[in-house]
């Protein structure tokens, strides 16, 4: 494995098909960080935190530990979650390391969908010099290879059993446009209410009332209903003044959408903490803070964002 720092970020995929080669391709860049001098922070599933902090036999001190299961649950928020990282222990001359497994077995399509979109962004969000490196492990035995090959695309560096080598498919002039295409079509039947500058408060009732028919967690409706809120403003403030919301129920999850006649061109909003003069892009934030998960499409014709709320 090749392990010095440039200047700038290193962006890796460690493909591995069982426990042991987890370990050992994870192992190997957390000793060479650790020799190095970096700070670590790893973001994986308790499960194989459980695993790492017992081959390491308490020699931690210079890694931290997340569940990525409850801080990723979400892809739109693991984005933040690096740019902490890097702020807080990146200097001239003293990189970092990171792992980070956004992508497991039990995901939804939406979430995969979402997991992919968030590692092509990695490489925009840290095209800025800062010199640390990015890990992020996929379980070559559980997924399809149409998976894979997203990883290899998303991924400038590649990493094995047979070693490191530079991605093929992946294109470094190539720039994410994770806001093209069509979201799918609901399968069953949808609530719909078109709402203009005096509607909003009429489209947060709207809301309340399905999400409490869907039987939602109290803590689950009043997030739904702020994000809602914060959406429906920026339609009416920052697109065509109008807008529509649909609901729908899929499996254990309601789905609500907002549609408006705006265009969203900046790749990254949601996943910036926009500044304190921004005229946009802080609606999006908020609903990326409080929802389970968030898609956001925009086309010439308008734009589309997709909450998903879990029912108990």
């Amino acid at each position: 494995m090749i392990c010095e720092h440039g200047d700038s970020f290193r962006h890796e995929a460690l493909f591995y098909d069982d426990d042991d080669a987890f370990l050992d391709g994870t192992l190997e860049f957390i000793e060479a960080g650790a020799a190095a001098g970096e700070p670590m922070l790893v973001v994986v599933d308790s499960r194989k935190i459980g695993m790492l902090r017992g081959e390491l036999n308490g020699d931690t001190e210079q890694v931290s530990f997340l569940d990525m299961e409850q801080v990723g649950q979400n892809p739109a928020r693991i984005i933040p979650l690096w740019r902490e990282f890097v702020d807080a222990n990146v200097r001239p001359g003293a990189g970092a390391r990171g792992i980070g497994e956004p992508v497991w077995p039990a995901r939804t399509a939406a979430e995969l969908a979402e997991c992919q979109l968030h590692e092509a962004l990695l490489n925009v969000a840290f095209d800025d010099g800062d010199a640390w490196s990015l890990l992020c492990p996929y379980d070559s035995s559980a997924f399809p290879e149409d998976v894979l090959e997203e990883a290899r695309r998303s991924h400038p560096v590649l990493t094995g059993s047979g070693g490191e080598l530079a991605s093929p498919a992946f294109d470094a002039d190539a720039v994410p446009r994770p806001f093209d295409g069509e979201l799918p079509e609901p399968a069953g039947p949808v609530s719909e209410l078109r709402f203009g500058a005096a509607d909003v408060a009429a489209a947060r009732a709207f809301v309340m009332a399905h999400a409490e028919d869907a039987g939602l967690e109290r803590v689950s409706i009043e997030n739904l209903v702020l994000a809602v809120s914060e959406l429906a403003t920026n339609s009416v403030q920052h697109a065509t003044g109008a807008g529509t919301v649909r609901l729908w129920t899929e499996e254990d999850s309601l789905l609500c959408e907002i549609r408006d006649g705006g265009v969203i061109e900046e790749p990254l909003v949601g996943r910036v903490v926009p500044p304190a003069d921004a005229l946009g892009g802080r609606g999006i934030w908020i609903v990326n803070q409080l929802c389970d998960l968030v898609q956001v499409r925009s086309l010439p014709q308008g734009t589309a964002v997709r909450i998903h709320m879990r029912r108990p």
